[in-house]
């Protein structure tokens, strides 16, 4: 009867009068309006049930995603380290058999009076009354309807009979909280939802404008903590090729050898979520104690790990870790897309500084080319950089404007035919044909047809009509290279052309004007010519308008070395040889070289060590011709004039005659003598007066030696 009425006066002492428990179920309310987060509002429900029925403590643990697993939201009077304990494990509900596990299970409320002596506690119960304290326990499920969201466990220190009036009390409560909650989880989900969203738009916007990767770092860290709500980020990227890894918390920046984290980083989700390729999720558990995946930071039990895929030789994951809670599935498909987008925007960053390095690359070699413009200004094969070279390239393109008639002077092989192509394509006239005809050749009745064409019948077999060079040249450029050879009432009919503008075909009558841009090239001395009488002077004042000398490579020798590189980067495409070009003693030789040949000498004999050389070689002194490499005699040519010259008298003397019959003396005795030293060798004896074996001929010729 005691005991009883022991029993009675606790009941009563425990519950609340009317007014106030209306209050409090009000007050729980009330909270369905509530802007704060439901972590708060699960707070304050708890607070208003154990400071109403007068509980020591309390606790609420709702689903993760998975519905397996309880995770804590909020605790009311635990110690520190209660509160740790509690945020750092989960409860299975497969692996876990104890009171919450069974409510949520089953849906129904457990009322323990003595937790130590009562049949139904389990060895984790036990184990949880002795860390916890518990005393007497009264624990429910969450619910609406068949629809568990978590539970509610409530208990004093001491043991005690619950009564029914107290239960119902208590289950009124289950209700009104289970229907605030239901509630609120509705709007937070979808609250929660659009906010994850609008931070991945923001994110993913800033990452695909952005080619800086410590930039796209922390675009990466900051947004994917907005996201999931955790309180420690982690990028881990791993360099296969240097063995080497990066790391970055979104304080610092680690770059290190690989195998000094791999002790860290091998037990921990990175490494796992890396080799399958799968994002890895820890979730703390009581009985956690080790395992082959060990938590990455202490206090951080709560971890996740999503792959980062990127091409070429990285591999990498992002980490993410929360002291307590655990990871919705909605955060975790909005955090996979964001790794996503992350992984795209590093491979165009990678993309962006390879295609920056060829950009700059070929500002490089747009530069060069720029200071090469005075070297190569856009004529076909004419190199160059002397003071000469530079003057005849601006010549070339002034006179390309206008219609006038050129004369090109120049050796044998300075290239007078490439001069006529390139004043040509920089004219007006560029779009036309370029008609080039060597008087040289062609004889001299061949070549009137050849320039004039002819009339059917007009001679021999010519049983057609046919267009000269002068009308199929239309709008175009004609040249006439070697001019100096045409014959002379050839001139007279040229000169003809060029006054009046047309021509009449061989055997015809009709004259046909022509509308050809003039070109002439020779390697003679048409001025000399003038003056023996062997070309029209009339006919050289009309050509020789605008007088074009190529300067011979030995007076230009640098531009060799020029000529002879770019012939090498030419053959090396034609051969595929890879040659890297000369060494220094070599580009001597070439520089000293008198090249009697000029370019087109130059041309064959880099052709001819092209040919031999091997690839990827280096062009040295031994690999260069023998004629190239000899030295020219070491005693001079001494020729003596007489042991007189004439003088001139108050009576006067012909000063022209006297000349030219001096210097016709001086060359024969130096061309003889030059044959003598060559052993009668003719091209040997023009290398030994450093001239082509042309013009050593066409010497011998004007001396009768021929």
């Amino acid at each position: 009867m005691k005991e009883t009425a022991q029993t009675i006066h606790a009941t009563f002492q425990y519950l609340p009068n009317k007014d106030k428990l209306l209050e409090s179920v009000h007050r729980i309310s009330s909270l369905l309006t509530s802007s704060s987060h439901i972590d708060s509002v699960l707070k304050r429900i708890l607070d208003e049930v154990v400071d109403t029925m007068q509980f020591d403590r309390g606790i609420i643990c709702l689903y993760d995603d998975t519905k397996e697993n309880l995770i804590t939201k909020v605790v009311k009077n635990y110690s520190p380290e209660e509160v740790r304990r509690a945020f750092s494990k989960q409860l299975n509900l497969k692996k876990h058999d104890c009171l919450e596990t069974r409510v949520v299970k089953f849906g129904h409320c457990i009322i323990l009076d003595d937790v130590e002596t009562d049949p139904k506690v389990t060895e984790i119960d036990r184990k949880l009354t002795k860390f916890y304290k518990r005393g007497s326990t009264f624990c429910d499920a969450l619910k609406v309807d068949s629809d568990v969201m978590g539970i509610i466990a409530l208990w004093r220190m001491k043991r005690w009979k619950f009564s029914q009036e107290e239960v119902n009390i208590l289950r009124t409560f289950v209700n009104q909280i289970s229907l605030v909650l239901h509630t609120r989880m509705l709007f937070e989900n979808n609250r929660e939802k659009i906010r994850e969203l609008l931070v991945l738009q923001q994110a993913v916007s800033e990452l695909s404008s952005n080619y800086i990767l410590d930039k796209m770092h922390q675009v990466l860290i900051r947004n994917a903590l907005k996201i999931s709500s955790a309180n420690k980020a982690l990028i881990y990227f791993l360099d296969l090729e240097k063995e080497s890894c990066f790391i970055n918390d979104g304080k610092k920046v680690y770059i290190n050898e690989k195998s000094k984290y791999d002790e860290k980083i091998a037990r921990s989700i990175i490494k796992k979520a890396i080799d399958t390729d799968t994002i890895v999720v820890r979730r703390p558990s009581p009985d956690s104690t080790g395992g082959s995946i060990v938590d990455l930071f202490d206090g951080y039990p709560s971890g996740i790990a999503f792959p980062i895929k990127i091409k070429d030789k990285f591999k990498g994951a992002l980490y993410l870790g929360k002291k307590a809670g655990d990871y919705s599935r909605d955060q975790i498909n909005v955090l996979d897309i964001l790794v996503k987008n992350a992984a795209i925007s590093y491979d165009n960053a990678i993309m962006h500084s390879k295609l920056s390095l060829e950009a700059k690359s070929l500002k490089t070699e747009v530069r060069k080319l720029k200071e090469r413009e005075n070297v190569l200004l856009g004529f076909q094969d004419i190199l160059g950089k002397s003071k000469k070279m530079l003057r005849i390239f601006h010549v070339i393109k002034e006179v390309a404007k206008h219609d006038t008639s050129i004369l090109i002077q120049g050796e044998s092989g300075t290239g007078k035919e490439l001069i006529a192509r390139a004043i040509h394509r920089h004219s007006g006239r560029s779009s036309k044909r370029f008609v080039d005809v060597n008087c040289a050749a062609i004889p001299g009745t061949l070549l009137e047809s050849e320039l004039f064409g002819y009339e059917a019948g007009a001679f021999t077999d010519a049983r057609k009509k046919k267009i000269g060079l002068l009308e199929y040249a239309k709008g175009g450029t004609l040249l006439l290279d070697e001019i100096g050879e045409m014959s002379p009432p050839i001139q007279a009919k040229l000169l003809r052309v060029l006054e009046e503008g047309h021509i009449r075909r061989l055997g015809g009558t009709e004259n046909i004007p022509i509308d050809v841009r003039f070109i002439f090239s020779t390697n003679r001395d048409l001025a000399g010519m003038v003056s023996d009488g062997s070309f029209r002077e009339d006919l050289f004042y009309r050509i020789s308008i605008v007088p074009i000398i190529i300067p011979p490579l030995r007076e230009r020798n640098h531009d060799a070395i020029i000529l002879a590189r770019y012939y090498v980067d030419q053959f090396n495409k034609k051969f595929n040889k890879r040659v890297i070009g000369f060494s220094r003693e070599a580009e001597k030789i070439l520089r000293n070289y008198f090249w009697p040949g000029n370019v087109r000498e130059l041309k064959n004999i880099v052709e001819r060590i092209m040919i031999l050389q091997d690839v990827g070689a280096v062009i040295t002194e031994e690999n260069l011709p023998a004629e190239i490499k000899a030295e020219s005699p070491r005693s001079g040519l001494t020729v003596q004039a007489g042991e007189s010259l004439p003088l001139p008298t108050p009576e006067g003397m012909d000063y022209k005659m006297t000349v030219d019959r001096l210097t016709g003396q001086i060359k024969e005795k130096i061309l003889l003598k030059s044959l003598e030293i060559s052993g009668g060798n003719k091209t040997g004896a023009a290398k030994i007066l450093r001239i082509s074996r042309y013009s050593f001929l066409r010497e011998l010729k004007k001396i009768g030696k021929v």
